[in-house]
């Protein structure tokens, strides 16, 4: 087992084109984090007034220099309350940790007991090592399935991602994009058992992981056909879902409700109603501009998408549209930037831009973006 473990960790990390990209890695996380924190403590941004719910009781801000507590920031102390408490609900139609998803708070919580109980930093460290994981399989994938595209691109595409601050943050996202990457680098080397397994995790760490069965099933069907699907031989498709139903069932065994989840996320602002009046009613400036950005974000996932379904793999282009359709059917568009960022079809479209111009200005522009988002992020405004 050990040395199986080691010989997977090697085949990972052994490439050179892969250990160059951990390296862009490290310094990111340094230059990003020492950016935060001078922004942190060198602007005196006031309260966010682009949404009501923002008020001074709960997001009170208070400088300091601990560059720790600068990843603990909105959802995170929902995982943090997960890693310390356990679930727990709070009353009928009070918000409750409940809906949000156990594998990240577990690997917390077990960090937690090598940092002295310090769950912040665990939460960054893990999400920190997964955004390496992330990053050398999405090397390993551009190397041996988009041999055409320089592998460092994709990496810089990802790093300098609007809301890529959050892959260093207490959330699941560095987790959830290394365990999609897993999903689709194994399907691709038709290892589906792999594939299903890493799909049934990712699927334990958010909604999302369940839309990663399209890849499964695409490849599945091109690999071997679609009469296959009918047969013995599409048993590891079955594994996909596995986290998501055990995180029900444990809701139904806990609380006695299998969907106390889709209940409870209505309390989130999210219940598959749509709510044009967010859009149509301009508070101020802070909320016209949040608006514009989401709505440009979504558009331009929407042409992403299409980019892949045409350039690049059927599988890619369907689980983008599935993923965007389920996200903006909760009746808002917020946060979609956030969640783009795991649809790692993005980094390929931007690194295969053959105009120079047009690859430096996208990274010019997401730069400048994810700069601001950094600021507004410690500064407890909505960012993502």
């Amino acid at each position: 087992m050990a040395r199986s473990l080691e010989e997977a960790l090697r085949s990972l990390f052994g490439p050179p084109a892969v250990r160059q990209n951990l390296a862009l890695v490290a310094a990111w996380l340094i230059i990003v984090n020492i950016f935060a924190l001078i922004a942190f403590n060198r602007l005196n941004l006031g309260l966010d007034t682009a949404f009501e719910w923002i008020i001074p009781e709960i997001y009170k801000i208070n400088q300091s220099w601990d560059i720790i507590a600068l990843h603990n920031r909105w959802d995170a102390a929902w995982y943090l309350d997960i890693a310390e408490k356990g679930y727990y609900l709070r009353g009928e139609g009070k918000q409750a940790n409940v809906v949000f998803f156990p594998l990240y708070p577990l690997l917390v919580s077990l960090i937690g007991y090598l940092t002295g109980g310090n769950l912040v930093l665990a939460g960054w460290i893990v999400s920190s090592a997964f955004l390496a994981l992330a990053v050398a399989m999405l090397t390993r994938l551009t190397q041996e399935f988009h041999p055409d595209i320089d592998p460092a691109r994709p990496v810089l595409f990802l790093l300098v991602f609007p809301t890529a601050f959050y892959l260093n943050a207490v959330y699941t996202e560095s987790m959830f994009l290394f365990l999609s990457l897993c999903v689709v680098y194994f399907a691709l080397k038709r290892r589906f058992v792999l594939a299903g397994a890493c799909a049934a995790l990712a699927s334990a760490t958010r909604v999302a992981g369940v839309f990663l069965f399209v890849v499964l099933i695409v490849e599945f069907v091109q690999a071997y056909g679609w009469r296959t699907l009918f047969s013995m031989r599409a048993w590891p498709l079955a594994l996909a879902p596995a986290g998501i139903i055990a995180f029900f069932l444990h809701h139904w065994i806990v609380f006695g409700d299998f969907f106390l989840y889709l209940k409870v996320q209505k309390t989130f602002g999210r219940d598959f109603q749509s709510d044009l009046q967010q859009y149509l009613v301009v508070r101020n400036n802070p909320d016209l501009a949040h608006t514009l950005l989401d709505l440009t974000y979504t558009l331009a996932v929407i042409v992403f998408t299409f980019v892949a379904l045409k350039r690049f793999r059927l599988s890619y282009g369907l689980y983008m549209l599935v993923t965007l359709a389920v996200a903006l059917s909760t009746g808002t568009a917020l946060g979609i930037a956030r969640y783009a960022m795991v649809m790692f079809p993005i980094y390929l479209i931007g690194a295969g831009i053959r105009s120079t111009v047009g690859r430096f200005a996208w990274l010019f522009a997401a730069a400048l973006f994810m700069a601001l988002n950094i600021t507004r992020f410690v500064h407890h405004n909505w960012a993502g």
